[in-house]
């Protein structure tokens, strides 16, 4: 499944968020765009976007920022997605130009099941936990490695 560098950039950009609102109470763009190699004017298209379906909140001001509208634990993958692009988890449709049996049998047998299935899982999976994730593998291993 391909999806679109606005909808991987959003992401990457709330788990940055979500892990530095841990220390900071507010995350400024430029510092999320060096973080993760992402244009500071490309996240600036983003961020109104995540706002609007509120998952962001901006606070103004020089001390200003970005932080969450609500707690990690509370988004979903699944909002995240449609917010930036409703396309990715809709249903699948064909031209009506080809035979509608057809149509219909594939729907039915492979896209709706598939829909269904990342639908759930986008729904189930949070912003904490992919935020856990990401400190997780960040921090390495938990115990020293000892080598002979």
């Amino acid at each position: 499944m391909k999806i679109s560098t606005k909808v991987e950039c959003g992401i990457i950009a709330l788990i940055d968020i979500a892990v530095k609102s841990e220390i900071e109470p507010v995350v400024k763009i430029n510092a999320i765009s060096k973080r993760n190699n992402i244009s500071a004017k490309y996240l600036e298209q983003i961020f109104p976007l995540l706002k609007q379906a509120s998952i962001i909140r901006s606070i103004k001001g020089a001390s200003g920022g970005y932080v969450l509208a609500r707690d990690a634990s509370e988004i979903t993958l699944g909002e995240i997605v449609n917010a930036l692009d409703n396309s990715i988890l809709s249903s699948s449709t064909f031209a009506e130009k080809y035979e509608p049996l057809a149509i219909t049998a594939i729907e039915e047998c492979l896209w709706d099941p598939v829909t269904s299935f990342l639908c759930r899982i986008s729904n189930e999976l949070t912003l904490k936990k992919l935020a856990d994730k990401f400190v997780e593998l960040s921090s390495g291993p938990s115990e020293p490695m000892y080598y002979i």
